[in-house]
């Protein structure tokens, strides 16, 4: 990942964090002003992903202008509070396996049928990885031969709050018409604009162990370029894996703070890709970046454990940092 890269994740971040609980005009007023300090910095016309950001901040902005205001807050059956170190949304057909993979991998137990549309409504559960929560929101199921864009706009506002979107592909259906459909909504909601979007995609593709799914999983192949994660639920290997994909897709690492003298947190600060020892002492208090002399590291961005760095050090995954501060 390169500097620009880590920069627009890190900005990318810190906005989604700002933005999580509001709505209305407060929502209107920070996503102004995030583009307001995007333009000032000339952000955009240095670095593509910033262009393609402010344009989707001003669709979200024209959006909510469009919604009538209510007088009482109604209940919101898309309506799911952000939680946990990373939000993924899972985004197919009806009848795919959505469900039956959320009851797999979270502590969730959503309903499953063998017929459409058994989930009505957002669902969350929390898949555990390796000191991280990961959120996974399982959404109602299109149905590709019948036209309820009022729903699929609801569906697709919630992919927008995502790190993530994964499409899920069903190996023992008609590969070309999933496909093809799920595309199609995304460019329709303007997440995927030629061919080119600020989100992270991949593919869940399930039923990897009944009958033509090895065919059908060549010719997915043959279909995009997006990264594909062939499951099946009777396979204990392939959703360990599967938790390892969503770890990577959500692209942050975990770093391990520890006092002088004393044992590392059990309990990590979750940052983006990239972060610096200087990112990370701003995020732990403002104080630690004001009185920084240096850090001590333990891990792979190291050459030694307990070498000395800077604030412009790159951290890595499961790094083990303490900080060294001047004495009052």
């Amino acid at each position: 990942m390169n500097k620009n890269d880590r920069k627009f994740k890190w900005y990318r971040f810190k906005v989604a964090k700002r933005i999580r609980i509001l709505e209305g005009d407060e929502l209107v007023q920070e996503l102004e002003a995030t583009i307001e300090d995007i333009r000032k910095k000339k952000l955009d016309q240095k670095i593509g992903s910033f262009n393609l950001f402010v344009r989707d901040l001003e669709r979200i902005i024209a959006e909510t202008h469009e919604k009538p205001k209510q007088k009482s807050r109604q209940y919101d059956p898309f309506l799911i509070p952000r939680s946990g170190d990373g939000r993924v949304v899972l985004f197919g057909l009806s009848n795919v396996g959505k469900s039956t993979l959320m009851n797999t991998i979270t502590n969730t137990d959503v309903k499953v049928g063998a017929y459409l549309h058994t989930t009505r409504r957002a669902l969350a559960g929390t898949c555990e990885y390796k000191d991280l929560r990961i959120q996974i929101i399982d959404l109602p199921g299109f149905l590709d031969f019948k036209e309820d864009w009022a729903i699929s706009k609801q569906i697709v506002r919630v992919a927008r709050t995502c790190d993530a979107i994964l499409l899920v592909v069903d190996l023992s259906f008609d590969i070309k018409r999933q496909y093809n459909f799920l595309m199609e909504q995304l460019e329709q909601a303007k997440i995927v604009v030629n061919k080119e979007s600020m989100y992270k995609f991949g593919i869940i593709a399930t039923k990897g162990d009944l009958p033509n799914s090895r065919k059908n999983y060549q010719l997915l192949k043959t279909k995009t370029k997006l990264p594909i994660h062939p499951i099946s639920i009777e396979n204990e290997d392939s959703l360990v894996k599967l938790k390892e994909y969503l770890f990577s897709i959500i692209e942050v690492i975990r770093i391990y703070t520890k006092p002088p003298k004393r044992k590392p947190a059990k309990q990590p600060f979750v940052c983006p890709i990239g972060t610096t020892i200087s990112e990370l002492a701003g995020k732990i208090h403002n104080d630690f970046l004001a009185n920084f002399r240096y850090a001590r590291v333990w891990g792979s961005s190291v050459e030694f454990s307990g070498q000395h760095v800077g604030l412009e050090h790159e951290l890595m995954d499961s790094d083990i940092v303490e900080l060294i501060v001047k004495r009052n």
